[in-house]
């Protein structure tokens, strides 16, 4: 008997198809690709100064050599107020102020009069405010400095307020600051430009009693320095260690005000030094002002240039950013056309595929309908023939046996 293995072949056809279909399906794996945006050159802000670093350093040096002060002696802040530009000379050198710690603390109570946290009629150690300040700013009187450090909450409070006039980072100060008030020319050059700059106000008392004190001294020395008003105050302290610490800061109100802070240690005649510092930087700012205009009109040039080119360069950005993002864009679309576009092809092939499966199952199933038919034909054929060969040989089985009889 024939062994019938078509639906196996049938099978075995299927499952070979099935795995050409998936092997001829495509990956569609391609990725969006962003561009790479252009990194364009920042432009330089204009970093001109109408100060001149190195005729400013000359002329100290040059008084110092002349008069044998060695230079880490002396501590210097200068800044000219009409353009703001600073000029340093060992800027973060941490000296005793002496005296010079009353504008800070006096500023801070004064800001606490204008904000209304101390009355104006407060009494300190027995004394109305208009007092203290000329008590403590023009007579340095230390008696009622100490009764004002006590009012305000202590050194540290006080002090840690104080921080705010400088705007310098906390990490900048030396930890002399808080412990034992020490200021380096960097600080209290800040301080004084905030005091300077105020708005009216702000600080009352502070100026005015600065204007007033030591009216022949210390910056007021040189005779070419009384026709300005000076706002200043001095520190003057001998230690137990026999450090001599001697200091002026103060505002000189020449066309174009200036700011001064000149700090000493161990410097005999110190006064004369400041009066003479005082001297040299006045006249120094007198030729500034000779060059003020122009410079300022060269500065707002340059400004206005860099406006510019900031301008410039943001809206070359802005169109560059534009354009990428057009170009991502029309990428995305492109990939989203070749998605559908695959999808289709795919479908279409999936389709095909189903209908070439169908069709070779059904001739598959018709081949063997019709095979089996052909060898159950074959078979009944086969059985006729050996029925006729069965009477044939009967026939003659009879015929031999009539014939004998």
């Amino acid at each position: 008997m024939m062994r019938d293995g078509t639906p196996r072949r049938a099978a075995a056809l299927f499952l070979f198809l099935a795995l050409l279909c998936a092997l001829s399906l495509p990956a569609f794996a391609e990725e969006l690709v962003y561009p790479e945006e252009s990194v364009s050159a920042e432009a330089a802000p204009p970093a001109a100064s109408i100060l001149d670093d190195a005729k400013l350093t000359a002329l100290v040096e040059d008084f110092l050599r002349e008069n044998n002060i060695p230079a880490d002696r002396v501590g210097i802040g200068f800044c000219y107020t009409a353009t703001g530009d600073e000029w340093f000379y060992n800027p973060d050198t941490w000296f005793y102020p002496a005296s010079v710690y009353k504008v800070p603390l006096m500023m801070v109570l004064s800001e606490r009069v204008s904000a209304g946290m101390v009355s104006e009629q407060e009494l300190i150690g027995g004394l109305e405010l208009p007092t203290v300040f000329e008590y403590i700013i023009i007579h340095s009187n230390n008696d009622y400095a100490h009764a004002v450090r006590t009012f305000l909450g202590g050194d540290e409070v006080w002090r840690a307020e104080a921080k705010q006039y400088a705007g310098l980072a906390d990490d900048y100060y030396d930890p002399d600051y808080m412990q034992y008030c020490y200021f380096s020319p960097r600080y209290i050059t800040r301080v004084l430009e905030t005091l300077f700059t105020a708005e009216p106000g702000r600080f009352p008392r502070v100026l005015d009693c600065m204007l007033r004190a030591d009216q022949a001294h210390y910056f007021r020395l040189p005779d070419e320095m009384h026709p300005y008003d000076i706002a200043q105050k001095y520190g003057s302290y001998y230690d137990n260690q026999n450090t001599n610490w001697n200091h002026t800061v103060g505002i000189i109100y020449t066309p174009n005000p200036i700011i001064l802070a000149v700090m000493t240690r161990d410097v005999g005649n110190y006064e004369w030094v400041i009066g003479q510092f005082a001297a040299r930087f006045k006249d120094y700012a007198l030729t500034l002002d000779e060059k003020l205009e122009p410079f300022v009109e060269e500065k707002q040039a340059q400004e206005a240039e860099y406006e510019a080119q900031v301008q410039a360069q943001q809206e070359a950005e802005m169109q560059a950013r534009r354009a990428a993002d057009a170009q991502v864009q029309a990428e995305r679309q492109r990939l989203l056309e070749e998605r559908e576009k695959q999808d289709r092809a795919d479908r279409h092939l999936k389709y095909s595929l189903v209908a070439t499966l169908t069709g070779v199952v059904f001739l598959g199933v018709l081949s063997v309908f019709f095979v089996g038919k052909h060898q159950k034909k074959k078979r009944y054929e086969g059985y006729r023939r050996r029925f006729e060969a069965e009477l044939r040989q009967e026939a003659a089985a009879r015929g031999r046996r009539e014939r004998r009889e």
